[in-house]
Order: C-alpha cells, then structure tokens, then sequence
C-alpha cells in the first residue's frame, strides 16, 4: 500500500455509485489498461477470424475492430443482457452468441479461428481443463490463444495485503453490526482466483497447446480500480459470503470510502498474459 495526498474519495472519484455487476470494472481506465496490453498479442492483418470469448459488454471487442477493422469477429458470453449490449455497441460489425468457455467447441465448427481471445475473465473458468481443450478444438492450427489476468495467485503485492484485510475485516464486522446473514464460507476463494501463473502454463501444456510465452507487468491502481472490485459478483460475494452480492457490493464500497478517506492509498497489482499456439 502506497501512501498518497489525494484526499478525493473512491466514490468521488469515480463520480458514479456501486455498481452490480462487472460494468463498473470494465469502465475503469486503469483496468482498461491492463487489457490495452493484451491486445498487442492479437495478430493484426489478413483479415483474421477472432473470437472474444467472454466479451461482456462488447469493450474489447470494440477495441480489436479498431485495431484492425478488416477482422472477422464474434463475441461469446454467458450474460444475454452484456450481449445485448454489446450487439448495441457495435452493430452488424461483429456477430455475438451466448455460451461459456467450455461450450464453443459445441458453439462453432472446428478450426473456425485464427485467434482467441480472453480479456481478464479467465479467473472466472470454474474447468480450465474442459474450456482450453474447446477453445483448442476451435483454433485453427497454427491458431493463437492470448488470454491475461489480474486475479490470480501473486497478482496481490504482500505490502497491500493487510490493506484488502483491513477492507474485508471491517466490512464484515459492520455486517454483523447491521444484523446481515454473514456465514462463514466453506468454499473459500473461487478456484479460478487460486491459480497461479504456473498453473496456468501447467494446463497449457497439458491441453497440447505450444510456443507458450508468459509475461507480468506490474501496475500501480487508484481507489476507482477498488471501488469497481467491490461493486463486483467475483469479489463481493467471497468477501461476504451469506449476504446478497448487491448489499455486500454496497456495504465493501461504503467502507473502502470511508478507509480511503482515513488514509488515501494506491495498490499493486500484477496482471500476467499468455500467448500459445494450437499446433
């Protein structure tokens, strides 16, 4: 945790309320940085058949068509309200269909893409396993699958540990305060958020895939990045289990406001990106 002078707060900052789901995350600027750099592992030219396995709301996949216009782009995602938006956000430039990670495989005829992309979501893969053998039966060979994430084992610096402590703690203790049914987990973090970069190259390796390349960068998040975090499904619900994620979205929010503005502060946090080939 990094000391700071500003003494805005996250909810000022961001200049918006909590959000529910993931749109708030998706929204931050800094967030979107970690994302910006994983596009530069996307091949760019020819015309490329891409597939932006969990799209959400159409944000990278708006991003990759800039890049490279002349792409052939569908988007999958579990939500059928993010895909709608997506379908509003772009239009007839991209094709979009619900389905998960390990449904494509029974989503698209084999070795129909070039490149597959996940955007920060893979975390959120309860199978690894199941969904790289279906995103290998859709590549072509040769293909690339580029994917990134923040959420995983390591992705926390130890110096900011006892600042998502402090969080957690407090916010649970004002749960039971308020009288909320906070029960204790019996699951514990979601397994997609105890994989480390190694497991990842592990399961890679095991689904067949090649040229596997892995690489950390380092970024440096304000509150907004936080106050996103707190708004999400992923997060509020392992923080507080027992309480519905909207009032526990509400309540981590609420808290961080008030620590940060105790003690303004910056995190770090580490984002890891893999690009592998499908022989």
């Amino acid at each position: 945790m990094n000391a700071r002078a500003d003494t805005k707060s996250p909810r000022a900052v961001g200049g918006s309320p909590p959000s529910t789901d993931y749109v708030a995350l998706r929204l931050d600027r800094e967030y979107a940085e970690l994302n910006r750099t994983l596009l530069d592992l996307v091949p760019v030219g020819s015309g490329p058949a891409v597939l932006d396995l969990g799209c959400g709301d159409g944000a990278v996949s708006e991003q990759l068509l800039r890049r490279d216009p002349a792409m052939s782009l569908v988007g999958a995602d579990p939500d059928a309200a993010l895909l709608d938006a997506a379908r509003a956000r772009l239009g007839d430039r991209a094709r979009f269909v619900e389905g998960d990670a390990a449904s494509v495989s029974r989503l698209f005829p084999p070795g129909v893409f070039d490149t597959v992309v996940l955007a920060n979501c893979i975390h959120l893969v309860p199978d690894l396993g199941e969904a790289l053998d279906a995103i290998g039966q859709v590549l072509t060979g040769g293909g690339r699958l580029v994917f990134n994430s923040a959420f995983y084992s390591g992705a926390e610096s130890s110096a900011d540990l006892p600042l998502y402590a402090e969080l957690v703690g407090t916010a649970r203790r004002v749960a039971r305060t308020r009288g909320l049914p906070l029960t204790r987990s019996v699951a514990g973090r979601p397994s997609g958020l105890r994989r480390s970069a190694e497991d990842y190259r592990a399961a890679l390796d095991a689904g067949g895939f090649t040229d596997v390349v892995a690489t950390e960068r380092a970024f440096t998040l304000g509150p907004r990045f936080l106050a996103a975090l707190c708004s999400t499904p992923m997060f509020a619900t392992a923080a507080l289990p027992g309480i519905d994620r909207y009032t526990a979205g509400e309540l981590l929010t609420e808290t961080l406001e008030q620590q940060y503005e105790r003690a303004p502060f910056t995190i770090t946090r580490r984002c890891v990106y893999f690009s592998a080939v499908r022989p």
